[in-house]
């Protein structure tokens, strides 16, 4: 325990060199806090006693030009009255026929006449007022600069008040730059305004279904100061996944830290640059690599690509470069034969399904090609067709299909054993008017398209509606008899508009997100070996992007 009680003592002696540093610093603060008040008083004060002086300046002056004025009208008035008074006193003493009053007569009156008309000037030459104009937009500046002077650097970041600021509507592409903003704040609530703290940050990032680890090495990630209180955090991450993004202050986690992300594949940047196909394959006729109105398509773990040739009623397999491997299936109703297969797809075990639409049923083969079993006829009932038309497996090789005119949804277990149905005709929520291709997401949702109601619904694992998106028309997310749909790894969704020549893309909110020109695609899937996205249509070729 001698090494654990040193370690403490030492935690000890570094608490008492902060606290005497801490006291010092302090010291040194108040000393330039002062100083700077100083100076700003000492301005004031100077501004203060430039204001006086040239106030009692234009005082004296004033008052003295006033005094002036008072004593010339003094002056007025005494001349007046003395004038008055001696030419009074003069008449006392002379007759009316003294020659002397004769002789002075004329002076009298010019006296009289000069005291008379003299103008003298009555009104103040100065009014009282002396006027100070304030100006508020400067007053109201020098307060504001004054509440801005100086700042108590303590450095106490507090995690719990601090924000990430980051566009969470933006789209995270693998090894590209993503970025976001540390905005810091004191204890107090206040912003901290100055930089200097980047070291005090710390980043972990976690990617879903990963142990719990230091950050990966092949992340880049930077943390920059931006000097005025905000850091911008950059990273590239560099596979695609749902990330938590943790960021600590001083081993304290942030105001909303952790936030996920969803970095996408580079593919998904891609598919808004998609204009033309990367090679096309097939044409009419009945040859080997040849169609009649193919319809469904599905890629099998090894990439090969399996295509329901609906006219020539067999599926035929082509490798990812659309090499023709071989062809399974002919016209009739016996086992192993079709009447217009439309819709396929691969169970866990690699066994292909086919929706045998005109036999109303779905027939199983191994994959060869081989026959293994079949399930369904014709009708309304329980595991019923009236036209099965699109097809997909969920993650427990559960069978869901589209019961076209019966306009519902079957759900069978993996043995093609019933389980459940939803849907009834309409156009409300979770009913259908011929519902025709179906996809199921990484939630185990499940997305249909309901071709006459010109738009896609979404419902559970259990057939509970949950959402839908679109509408008739020529618009971005509007449709016209839309066919086929398929998911990708990250659940944005494919959609065949057939009447207007296109594959619209949307992501899982059902938000419209790109589109690329097709002539009546039919059927969509995404290659699992090399994420080509291939698509059917009724020009008899299939189509790799």
């Amino acid at each position: 325990m001698k090494p654990k009680e040193e370690e403490l003592r030492e935690g000890i002696s570094k608490c008492e060199e902060v606290i005497k540093q801490l006291e010092i610093n302090s010291t040194t603060t108040q000393t330039q806090i002062n100083q700077l008040f100083n100076k700003i008083r000492n301005k004031l004060d100077e501004k203060e006693q430039e204001l006086l002086n040239k106030l009692e300046e234009i005082e004296k002056y004033r008052k003295k030009e006033l005094e002036i004025q008072k004593e010339d009208l003094k002056f007025g008035i005494e001349n007046i009255i003395g004038s008055c008074q001696s030419i009074e006193n003069s008449i006392s003493l002379l007759t009316q026929n003294d020659v002397r009053f004769l002789s002075m007569r004329n002076l009298y009156h010019e006296r009289l006449d000069y005291l008379s008309n003299n103008q003298w000037k009555i009104e103040p030459c100065h009014h009282s007022l002396i006027g100070f104009s304030i100006n508020e937009k400067e007053e109201q500046s020098i307060y504001s600069s004054l509440s801005n002077i100086g700042m108590i650097d303590s450095s106490d970041i507090s995690a719990d008040k601090c924000l990430i600021s980051r566009n969470d509507k933006q789209i995270i592409y693998e090894n590209e730059e993503f970025k976001f903003e540390i905005i810091t704040y004191s204890k107090d609530g206040n912003q901290i305004k100055n930089g200097g703290n980047e070291k005090r940050f710390t980043i972990h990032i976690e990617i879903e279904g990963e142990q719990k680890n230091e950050n990966r090495k092949d992340n880049e990630l930077e943390i920059v100061d931006l000097n005025n209180g905000k850091y911008e955090v950059k990273m590239k991450l560099k596979d695609e996944g749902k990330y938590s993004i943790f960021v600590q202050s001083d081993g304290f986690d942030l105001h909303s830290s952790p936030f996920q992300i969803q970095v996408n594949s580079m593919k998904i940047k891609a598919y808004k640059e998609i204009s033309q196909p990367k090679l096309t394959f097939g044409s009419k006729g009945n040859g080997n690599g040849q169609f009649v109105n193919p319809y469904g398509v599905i890629s099998n773990s090894k990439g090969n690509i399996l295509v329901c040739d609906d006219g020539n009623d067999r599926v035929q397999i082509f490798d990812y470069q659309g090499k023709f491997i071989l062809t399974f299936g002919s016209k009739g109703n016996g086992n192993g034969q079709f009447q217009n297969p439309d819709g396929i797809a691969i169970n866990s075990k690699g066994n292909i399904l086919v929706s045998d639409s005109n036999n109303n049923r779905i027939q199983m083969f191994n994959s060869e090609g081989k026959f293994i079993s079949t399930f369904g006829s014709f009708g309304n009932g329980n595991g019923q067709f009236n036209f099965p038309w699109g097809i997909c497996i969920d993650k427990n090789d559960n069978i869901i299909v589209c019961d076209y005119n019966n306009n519902r949804i079957q759900i069978f277990n993996s043995k093609g054993n019933f389980v459940s149905m939803f849907g009834s005709f309409g156009n409300g929520n979770g009913q259908f008017n011929r519902p025709y291709g179906i996809a199921i997401n990484s939630k185990g949702n499940i997305l249909v398209c309901d071709n006459q109601n010109h738009r896609i619904q979404i419902f559970d694992s259990q057939g509970k509606f949950i959402s839908t998106f679109g509408s008739k028309g020529k618009g971005n997310g509007q449709f016209q008899n839309l066919e086929g749909i398929c998911v990708d790894m990250n659940d944005n969704i494919f959609v065949c508009d057939y009447g207007n020549n296109r594959i619209q893309i949307f992501n899982s909110k059902g938000e419209y997100m790109a589109q690329f020109k097709v002539k009546k695609p039919t059927y969509i899937t995404i290659n699992p070996k090399t994420h080509n996205i291939i698509v059917c249509g009724n020009d008899n070729k299939v189509s790799i992007f």
